[in-house]
């Protein structure tokens, strides 16, 4: 074979190169050396002297493809409708197999005369194609193939084709089809073929109007159908199952014979159908599943509702049932350990309904959302007959009750899960700040009195709460401990320091506590005249903090102290642990036998109500008797227990307590407000109304939920003092005074 162009016999040349192509077409066999002379043809050819023969070759080969599928057409129509998808395959698969090979055999005409004259994607896509007329349209070999069976087979067939691959998706639908379905495929999938081939970026218009419209209308057509007669036999529970199964069958169907592009087309179709086109009849039965709890139902009412996007009945239904069920629960509670009851109910309601809602309905944000609204109502429901919610304080009591010590055997990794899963509950508080200062004053308590089961829970739920609300919550939670443990440090330095100078004759801690972080306020401390045993100790540790702390000034709150006495005057010596105050009233015995209320109230200088407040529990525990208002020892005491407490009034939880933290906190609410405002005015200059307390309520949502009304009475405040002002244009809007 020589490479230098010569001048050839064209017709000579074709009638050897048109009977290769007639075996190559037919897949028959072709000898190595037959198919290495013709593509020595195609070349000769293609380079011909004086002038290549390149255009007669292409003509050559498009008449011969023309002639082939004529012939093809008249054996497909001969084999009979019954037939006409079979012969179709039959050909099809040898056509299109045998049309690459000549492809192939034609690939230097491809390269070095097709692809320089043929028309560009951009020249489809974006040229206007009756300019570039009469230029001719060359196609790549392989494209004329496709282009031809195209235009002289599929056009022609197309109608009966399409009709008799429907009525065979149809049988298969029925569970009659007796074809094998790769026949199928390989007809849809030819019309996808002869798309690509024949032009590029073609978007598959064949396929999408010969076949994919066509199947689209007969399947709505047949679904519609399908899902009537199941509503008027099945009840709303099996119509669906029937459904999913359905939209499962259909889209296997799918996969099995269509183009990827239709698999979304039809399940669009198929979503119409079965629950669009009653999605009436759909959400009526929503109210039933979610009473009846048919989580299996409910799963496939969710399968059917959500890709519609219609899934707000079944939302408002499940959110107004979790709030009847969580409501119902409260309204059982019994007075008894009553914030154990609450605290496990509501996580017992969340972990129920938030399993529901990852299992039943795949997490979807909207019933995410529900679940929350849902269980945020219950836990801050209020009765219309009570003024704050009890939830803050009810939460309080059931950590106090985990970190407290107790006889209840609990072990650190329980009282750990407990309190951890109690800030599920905690995150729906709207009262937030209230749970703030009803804990502050129970922490209060069990770090003072020494009550804390272990420090290292106690920290540890702290970080739980600072990692839900922020540093600035637990501030003062955590400069409550440091307080803690420098005062142990303290203490420690104070003993050696009176070992050096005038040892104690007892026992003696100290506790020093910031003013600004624990809730005891150093203005309402009750008048007390320290015990003479104790005024050396309290006189030398004020002088040895002055060494320590020049210009500090120390202010004693005795009502939170507490002492330990050894009772010397029984037939056995008792060790008991009491307050301060009643400590004080005890010891006067010391000096005498019976004192009246007026003489033991002048030596302790309490006044009458901090006086009644501590005889009571001496009284009721039996250590003191009182007759005609004289006040003695019990000689004939006796406990069961040597060592033994009486509690301190300090250590009681008085319902005053909560209250007056109530009202503080309703004080620091308006001031927190008032701040809000100022910060939003400062940084925005000017605002209108609405907007205004949309941002408060932004701002202040994750410690509590700020009314209409409070904000209006902060602004007119605010207006007051100067900070802001109405501008002349509106009333509603308001402009920052710098």
């Amino acid at each position: 074979m020589s490479l230098q162009p010569k001048q050839v016999n064209f017709t000579e040349y074709w009638r050897e190169i048109s009977n290769t192509l007639s075996c190559i077409i037919t897949c028959g066999k072709v000898d190595r050396r037959i198919w290495s002379d013709r593509f020595s043809d195609v070349y000769e050819l293609c380079v011909a002297s004086p002038e290549p023969l390149h255009n007669e070759l292409y003509d050559g080969i498009r008449s011969f493809l023309e002639n082939h599928v004529t012939v093809i057409i008249e054996d497909i129509k001969q084999s009979g409708d019954e037939n006409l998808i079979s012969a179709y395959h039959k050909h099809w698969e040898r056509y299109s197999k045998g049309s690459q090979y000549i492809n192939s055999l034609c690939s230097y005409l491809n390269q070095q005369f097709i692809k320089k004259n043929k028309r560009t994607n951009a020249e489809y896509s974006y040229g206007d194609i009756s300019l570039l007329e009469p230029h001719p349209n060359y196609l790549e070999i392989g494209e004329l193939a496709y282009d031809v069976w195209k235009k002289l087979l599929i056009t022609p067939l197309q109608k009966g084709l399409v009709e008799a691959v429907l009525d065979e998706i149809h049988r298969d639908r029925i569970h009659t089809g007796s074809l094998n379905h790769s026949v199928v495929h390989s007809v849809i999938n030819s019309l996808v073929s002869v798309d690509e081939q024949s032009r590029p970026n073609s978007q598959l218009v064949l396929y999408k109007s010969v076949f994919e419209s066509s199947f689209l209308r007969t399947t709505g057509e047949y679904y519609k159908q399908k899902a009537s007669d199941y509503i008027s036999k099945l009840t709303c529970c099996e119509y669906l199952e029937k459904s999913i199964q359905l939209l499962n069958e259909e889209d296997l169907r799918s996969r099995k014979f269509l183009h990827p592009s239709s698999y979304q087309e039809v399940k669009a179709e198929m979503e119409k159908r079965i629950s669009s086109d009653h999605v009436e009849m759909l959400h009526a039965e929503c109210a039933d599943l979610i009473e009846k709890e048919s989580f299996k139902d409910l799963k496939n009412m969710y399968t059917l509702l959500m890709p519609i996007k219609a899934t707000y009945p079944l939302c408002h239904c499940l959110e107004n049932h979790i709030k009847k069920i969580g409501l119902e629960m409260v309204e059982s509670f019994t007075q008894e350990n009553i914030h154990q009851q609450f605290v496990e109910a509501m996580l017992q309601l969340h972990k129920k309904y938030s399993t529901m809602v990852k299992e039943t309905f795949s997490n979807d944000q909207h019933f995410i959302a529900v679940l929350d609204k849902a269980c945020a109502a219950v836990i801050n429901h209020k009765s219309p007959n009570q003024r704050f919610c009890k939830s803050p304080e009810l939460l309080v009591k059931y950590s106090d009750s985990l970190l407290r010590k107790s006889t209840k055997a609990l072990s650190e990794t329980d009282i750990d899960e407990k309190l951890n899963a109690s800030i599920t509950v905690f995150k729906y508080l709207a009262d937030k700040d209230i749970y703030q200062g009803v804990y502050q004053r129970m922490l209060c308590k069990r770090l003072i009195y020494k009550s804390s089961a272990s420090m290292d829970a106690e920290e540890a739920m702290i970080n739980r709460l600072k990692q839900t609300c922020g540093y600035e919550f637990t501030n003062k939670l955590h400069r409550m401990f440091t307080d803690i443990n420098i005062s142990a440090d303290l203490t420690n330095k104070f003993v050696d320091y009176c070992k050096d100078k005038t040892p104690l004759d007892h026992s003696f801690s100290i506790l020093v506590l910031q003013a600004g972080a624990w809730p005891i306020s150093s203005q309402k401390i009750p008048r007390f005249q320290l015990p003479s045993e104790l005024e050396g100790s309290v006189q030398a540790f004020e002088k040895f903090y002055e060494t320590r702390f020049n210009g500090r000034k120390l202010s004693w709150v005795h009502g939170y102290s507490t002492g330990e006495l050894k009772l010397s005057y029984l037939g056995k010596p008792y060790y008991v642990t009491l307050g301060l105050f009643q400590m004080a009233i005890l010891l006067q015995f010391n000096e005498g036998d019976r004192f009246s209320s007026s003489e033991l109230k002048d030596r302790t200088k309490l006044e009458d109500k901090e006086w009644n407040r501590h005889i009571t529990p001496l009284l009721d525990s039996k250590m003191l008797v009182v007759v005609n208002d004289s006040y003695s020892l019990n000689m004939s005491y006796s406990n069961k227990r040597t060592k033994f407490k009486i509690m301190s009034v300090a250590m009681k939880e008085a319902p005053q307590e909560t209250e007056r933290i109530r009202t503080n906190t309703d004080e620091d609410r308006k001031w927190q407000i008032q701040a809000a405002i100022v910060r939003i005015m400062k940084a925005r200059k000017q605002l209108r109304h609405n907007l205004l307390i949309e941002e408060v309520i932004k701002q202040l949502n994750g410690r509590f939920n700020p009314s209409v009304s409070a904000i209006k009475k902060s602004i007119e405040s605010l207006i007051e003092k100067q900070y802001m002002e109405r501008t002349q244009n509106s009333k509603d809007e308001y402009c920052y005074i710098a």
